[in-house]
């Protein structure tokens, strides 16, 4: 691995002060050269700090190999690598060559244009049929503004993130439970394993961020936040029989898990199943990484992966574009990149190395990873509105109220439904 990959804060800072600068004429990474017909030799590619970083620097480093191209990874934190890629949208600096977009943010930079359409680069641009749609991430329909596996291709699937159950085998194993193919299923077993005193908590639930895993409980039930969404209607659909039933249920996983739900995330629900005080839960592919890791884990080795009690599981993915008004020999490398990034043969490799591949066709025995493929046709989409950033202020916290018993159930509903049409109203999708 060469040391732009080793190093990529140095690369950032660079960058940081180029937006900053907000020069809007541009101020461009020439990547080797920005003239007519220039040859690119540097690519510059923002990345979160996700669980999933070193395998992708890895991989990376083998397109350097191969190509001679460097690619210069600059690693920002998570909400810090959405602000830096808006502000070079934005402000037209062309600092990167392309845009990792979190499933949560691929409406705004669809809907904003941020992106090229990939069939504005190649008009024969077609979708390798293994290469999985996570229900349209990757597609955008302009009239109806919301992704549709039949809508216009902005961005490919990088890194497949979904939700996953995943539970002790062992203590399964001991106890002679069945894996749940639905959520009350789930419960029994928390309850039979809590009482024979195998385990602490019977579920986890990541109450302080809940809306994600919500989302494969609400599909499960049948309901929507927009029922109509498909069709351009963004009248939420909140006061529903199957939203009630879903956060009742949500909250019923909820009960027999840790005390104080709003407190958990990512990082301590996967803390609390590595430490061996926990039954089950419903995590993303990323987190089984860690899980498995025998220098972090109590229980690596002794994890279960299976497709979502109720089968809807939710997508998490991480996608990659190419932004709009890059110099042309900088977007066909760009296009280059991902086009490699994205084959058969660069995701076998990637997938040999730990990463969460996207595609159907790859020889692996990781659980996690065929676990992705079995749920490839029940793939549900999370929250990928433009105004999503804005819908989150208002779910997470009453979901998380809710969760922990600070509200019931209508002052739950009333709240979602009051802020939820209030953001779509101010985001002008509701007239």
């Amino acid at each position: 691995m060469n040391d732009r990959t080793r190093t990529p804060l140095k690369v950032g800072s660079a960058i940081t002060a180029c937006l900053v600068a907000v020069i809007t004429a541009g101020c461009s990474s020439d990547s080797g050269g920005s003239g007519e017909g220039a040859e690119v030799t540097e690519l510059n590619i923002p990345v979160a700090e996700v669980p999933w970083l070193p395998s992708y620097q890895e991989i990376v480093a083998q397109y350097e190999d191969e190509t001679g191209i460097a690619v210069n990874l600059t690693v920002f934190p998570f909400d810090g690598l959405l602000t830096q890629e808006a502000n070079a949208a934005q402000s037209g600096s062309n600092a990167f060559d392309l845009f990792q977009i979190n499933e949560q943010w691929v409406g705004q930079f669809y809907d904003n244009q941020w992106v090229q359409p990939l069939t504005d680069i190649d008009p024969d641009f077609t979708w390798d049929e293994n290469l999985i749609e996570f229900d349209g991430v990757g597609r955008w329909d302009t009239e109806t503004r919301s992704t549709t596996v039949d809508g216009v291709p902005y961005a490919l699937p990088i890194n497949g993130n979904i939700t996953e159950f995943m539970y002790r085998k062992d203590i399964y194993e001991e106890l002679g439970l069945e894996v749940p193919t639905t959520w009350d299923e789930a419960i029994e077993n928390a309850n039979v394993a809590r009482d024979a005193g195998a385990v602490t908590d019977g579920f986890v639930v990541r109450g302080k961020t809940p809306t994600f895993d919500f989302g494969a409980i609400l599909a499960g039930e049948g309901g929507a936040w927009f029922e109509g969404a498909e069709d351009g209607d963004f009248t939420p659909t909140i006061d529903t029989p199957e939203m009630r039933a879903a956060l009742e249920q949500f909250k019923a996983l909820a009960d027999v898990g840790p005390a104080a739900p709003q407190t958990v995330a990512q990082a301590e629900a996967t803390s609390l199943m590595q430490g061996g005080s926990l039954l089950q839960g419903m995590l993303v592919t990323a987190v089984a990484a860690p899980l498995e890791d025998p220098g972090a884990s109590n229980v690596a080795g002794q994890i279960g992966y299976a497709v979502v009690p109720g089968g809807t599981p939710t997508s998490g993915t991480w996608t990659m574009g190419i932004p709009a008004g890059l110099p042309e020999e900088r977007t066909q490398a760009a296009y280059d990149f991902l086009n490699w990034l994205t084959s058969q043969e660069t995701m076998q490799k990637w997938a040999d190395l730990g990463g969460i591949t996207t595609r159907t066709d790859l020889d692996t025995d990781r659980e996690d990873l065929q676990v992705i493929t079995d749920s490839e046709e029940q793939i549900v989409a999370a929250l990928r509105y433009p105004f999503t950033p804005q819908m989150l202020d208002i779910t997470e916290p009453t979901i998380g109220q809710y969760l922990a018993g600070q509200l019931d159930l209508d002052s739950t509903i009333e709240e979602l439904e009051t802020g939820v049409t209030r953001v779509v109203e101010e985001a002008g999708f509701l007239q």
